[in-house]
């Protein structure tokens, strides 16, 4: 028998380095805070035309500001007493390089394009892989998601902001998104865990929009029709979700289905559209559903006890 014992696993050791290179919840309060204040300080001087600078002054001066604070971070990051501060700079570096890119399209006249989405949306997954800020990595994810999205409407000739009009190509970016997140397993789980809560809550949120707003979908129906057909989806997509989540046993996962359950519970509630099922049927349907899986879930729990 080897004297050292037995050896933690590689996933154990993952998830225990993911927590000690996570910051302290005040650290991340101040952190975000500091570095919103410092891109809205970015912000406001591209609106004021940099304080009447010349315009190659402004573009490099706005293309600066986030390779410096990318600097910043590498030399704070791997430091315990200066992550916080990393945090800071890493969110400066990311949203600087938002506005960079859309101020300096709008100086140079450069047509609106999904292209430019890219540049924010790699920069931010690279920082936050390389010193595990898994914030910002959400964050990149749905930059990401966007982008994604909106090559389907510039393909067809349509603007690309089309995107946050019409919602199926971002349902169905957060469907792959939630297929592939398994692949970016060799990073350890705690990433696997961060993108598919991020995927999960795009998803919810696309199905709120789309089976609570008129408008806001490609199917060529009326838009009663649509709405009763991606209602009856986000019924059957919210009972998958918290059997999926009860069986990986994520707590937070099970929570963003709860929060999405009762935002469309509250929204039929409202707005009850429906001539054929008189709400009240539809609502005590929905509690006998819930009921039966807590009935199912103490049936399973007492089982394994």
């Amino acid at each position: 028998m080897s004297a050292s014992g037995p050896q933690p696993s590689s996933s154990t050791t993952d998830e225990h380095h993911l927590r000690t290179r996570a910051l302290p919840s005040v650290d991340v309060l101040a952190s975000a805070l500091g570095g919103v204040a410092a891109v809205a300080a970015v912000a406001s001087f591209a609106e004021t035309t940099g304080l009447g600078l010349a315009l190659p002054a402004q573009v490099t001066l706005l293309t600066a500001i986030p390779l410096l604070a990318m600097i910043a971070v590498q030399a704070s990051a791997g430091r315990p007493g200066l992550r916080p501060l990393g945090a800071l700079f890493a969110g400066l570096a990311v949203g600087a390089t938002w506005v960079a890119v859309f101020s300096i399209a709008r100086l140079l006249d450069l047509p609106s394009s999904p292209l430019l989405l890219w540049p924010p949306v790699c920069i931010g997954l690279a920082v936050a892989l390389s010193h595990g800020f898994v914030w910002l990595t959400s964050a990149s994810v749905v930059g990401a998601t966007i982008a994604v999205a909106s090559i389907s409407f510039v393909a067809a000739g349509a603007p690309w902001t089309t995107v946050f009009q019409r919602w199926e190509p971002t349902l169905m970016t957060s469907v792959a998104w939630l297929v592939l997140g398994a692949r970016v397993a060799p990073l350890g789980p705690g990433w696997v865990l961060m993108i598919r809560r991020t995927a999960l809550s795009m998803l919810l949120v696309t199905l709120l929009v789309l089976s609570g707003l008129e408008g806001m979908s490609l199917l060529p129906y009326a838009p009663s029709t649509t709405l009763a057909m991606y209602q009856g989806l986000t019924v059957l997509t919210l009972g998958y979700a918290v059997g999926w989540q009860r069986r990986l046993g994520d707590g937070v996962g099970l929570s963003l289905v709860a929060v999405a359950a009762l935002i469309f519970l509250l929204g039929r509630y409202l707005d009850w559209r429906s001539t054929v099922v008189p709400a009240w049927v539809f609502f005590l349907a929905m509690a006998l559903v819930a009921g039966w899986m807590v009935w199912r879930a103490g049936q399973r729990e007492g089982r394994q006890r």
